[in-house]
Order: structure tokens, then C-alpha cells, then sequence
């Protein structure tokens, strides 16, 4: 009998001739192989992507050998890092120009980070006199001579807002460099003064002399020309330039006189309209207009009117004007003939015709 001998089960492992199990099957390599493949893509892939993220948050320094320091300031802070220190150094350059940086240009630095300046210049520089420059200015100016900008405050101050009105250290004195100098600047704002009580010119003084523009206005009272009230009230800040309303006491509106009743004089009214006319007519047409007549008086056939002659109610001049009666009319009389000897013009009109106007 034959014995057919058992065929082997290629899914199982076959012993081999020294008793060891039989190598891993041929797929189970291919996976060790695929997941280490990915792990190493994956350890490049944060590898690279931690690289790529530190470049995009970096910056590169710029490079500002040469330039003035206000230059080179502006150009570091403009690329979003600080100037460090700066060192002065002699040089046969203009003083202000920078020499060295640290770090040098083309640098990647985190944002924020100082770059550090050498600078022409003396190593002990003379604080310049910064009165009356601007903030702006004033700062620049420090730096430029190796100085720093200590604190800046502001000041009430009739000058322009931002105008330097004090430094902690005196122009001209010789300091070391990188001494750190203080400022006070104008606000632009001042304390009203108080004016109530002062008469009208002495209260405008003061105002002006602060920097403010004038509004008057009235209120009736005894207390006439002196100043009744303010707005602002005093000590408030106020903006220089702005407006400060001050009210002004004023006596009460006249009566108005009553006008004459005019009376028949040779037939020729003698009243303060008709006059008036007579005045204009006997002038020039051009002339400076009359306003009116202060006084007139008529007696005998005659009449002398006191014009008030000017533009403007605040440049009155008085001129006298001398009538004789012509039927219903007045006829201008000059006044050498009215006043000569022989003349019969009234006694009564000699005084106002004759003598000198004042006024």
C-alpha cells in the first residue's frame, strides 16, 4: 500500500532543516517599509513648516549705514524694530550720519528687536537750545547731537501746541553722550484770565495778551465800561485763538430830544430837516456825506446849522453852516462875509456863527 505523503499549506509557516520558523511572508515588508516612508515625510513636513513659520515672523534689518540718524530712525521703526544704542563716534563725516549698525543689514531678527547705531559725532556733545522748536523737531535735534528723549509732558502755554517751552538741562552745557534730556511742550491751552471788574480796555489787554480773540457784548447798568461778565469763566483752559465773550455795562438809552417845532422865519422853515437839506445842497456832490446836524439855531431871517460831517459815525468832524432866508428858501452865506462889519446878521447868531467849531 502506498502512503501519498501530505501536501504542504503555503498560508502556514514550514519548519525549516534546523527547527527555525520560516522568514515574514513578502507583504508584511512592504508595509513595515510604506509606514516608515511616512514617518520620515511626515518628520520633514514639521520640520520644513517650523522653518517656513519662523522666516514669515522674522524680520530682515535694513540696512542704513550713511543715512542721517532721523533717516535711519525712521527706517528701523518703519520695518517694525527699535533703535538700541547709539554710540557717537569722531569722524571726518558730518556729524548725524551713522557709521556702523549692529546687527549688520540683512539680518533676520524677531519684530521689535534693537538694532544698535554708531554715529558721527563728539562724544561729549553740547545740549542744543530747543526752545521754541516743535516736538518733532526738538526730539531729531537730540538725537542727532547723541542725546536721548527723556519725558515729555505738556504745559499750559499761550504757544503753539507742541512747541518746546522748557528743557530739563540748559542749552550749551556739555554732557556726556546718551544723557536723556526732558521736555515740556505747550498744550496749547491757557488758564482764562479773570476780567470781571476791569474796565473794557484793561480786560482786552489781558485777553489779548493770552492769546484769545474778544466778543463784547452790553448789559445796562451803572457800572459803566467795566466789564460785568466772562465766558469762559476765569481760570477755565481754554484753547488759544478761541473766543472769550466778555459783557460790558452800559448807561441806559437816552430819551431822545425832542425835535423843535420848526417856525416860520421870513417864510423859509427853520427846522432840522429842511436845514439838513440846505446843508447838503450848499456842498459838493461827492463830498463826505453829512450824518446831521448837532444844533441849529434861526433868528431874524437867518440861520447857522452845526453839521456832522464824516463816512462813519466814529469819524465825525463838525463844520458850522450859515443861512439867510430867500422867500421859502435858504441861501448859504460864507461865513467872512456874515461875520465882516456892517453885516446884519443878528446878534444872537454871532457866537455860533463867528467862532470856531470844536468837535
Amino acid at each position: 500500500m502506498t502512503t501519498t505523503p501530505p501536501v504542504p499549506n503555503p498560508q502556514t509557516e514550514l519548519p525549516d532543516t534546523e527547527g527555525h520558523r520560516s522568514p515574514l511572508p513578502t507583504y508584511g515588508w512592504v508595509i513595515i517599509v510604506v509606514v516608515v516612508g511616512l514617518l520620515a515625510a511626515g518628520l520633514t513636513w514639521l520640520v520644513m513648516r517650523g522653518d517656513s513659520e519662523d522666516r514669515a515672523g522674522s524680520i530682515e534689518s535694513p540696512s542704513v549705514i550713511g543715512f542721517t540718524i532721523e533717516r535711519a530712525t525712521t527706517t528701523i521703526e518703519g520695518a517694525g524694530l527699535q533703535v538700541g544704542e547709539i554710540t557717537l563716534q569722531p569722524s571726518e563725516l558730518d556729524n548725524g550720519l551713522v557709521l556702523e549698525q549692529n546687527p549688520p543689514a540683512a539680518t533676520s531678527l524677531a519684530p521689535g528687536s534693537r538694532i544698535n547705531l554708531v554715529v558721527s559725532g563728539d562724544a561729549n556733545p553740547i545740549v542744543p537750545d530747543l526752545q521754541s522748536f516743535n516736538e518733532t523737531d526738538a526730539v531729531n535735534a537730540l538725537i542727532t547731537v547723541g542725546l536721548r528723549v527723556g519725558e515729555i509732558t505738556q504745559t499750559s502755554s499761550s504757544e503753539a501746541a507742541g512747541q518746546v517751552v522748557a528743557q530739563s538741562i540748559p542749552a550749551g552745557e556739555q554732557v556726556d553722550a546718551g544723557t536723556t534730556v526732558d521736555l515740556r511742550v505747550s498744550s496749547g491751552r491757557v488758564g482764562v484770565a479773570d476780567v470781571v471788574g476791569l474796565t473794557t480796555a484793561e480786560a482786552k489787554a489781558a485777553l489779548r495778551n493770552e492769546g484769545f480773540k474778544i466778543q463784547e457784548q452790553e448789559q445796562t447798568s451803572d457800572q459803566v465800561g467795566v466789564v460785568l461778565g466772562q465766558s469762559p469763566e476765569a481760570g477755565t483752559e481754554a484753547a488759544v485763538g478761541s473766543t472769550v465773550v466778555i459783557t460790558v455795562g452800559t448807561s441806559p438809552t437816552p430819551t431822545p430830544t425832542p425835535t423843535p417845532t420848526p417856525t416860520p422865519v421870513d417864510q423859509a422853515v427853520c427846522g432840522r430837516d429842511v436845514l439838513t437839506k440846505a446843508v447838503e445842497d450848499s456842498r459838493d456832490s461827492g463830498a463826505t456825506p453829512v450824518q446831521g446836524l448837532q444844533d441849529f439855531i434861526c433868528v431874524g431871517g437867518w440861520a447857522v446849522a452845526i453839521a456832522q460831517i464824516g463816512e462813519q459815525p466814529d469819524q465825525i468832524v463838525l463844520d458850522q453852516f450859515i443861512f439867510t432866508a430867500d422867500g421859502t428858501d435858504w441861501n448859504r452865506v460864507s461865513r467872512n462875509e456874515a461875520c465882516a462889519d456892517g453885516s446884519d446878521l443878528p446878534e444872537p447868531l454871532r457866537p455860533a456863527a463867528c467862532a470856531d467849531v470844536v468837535g
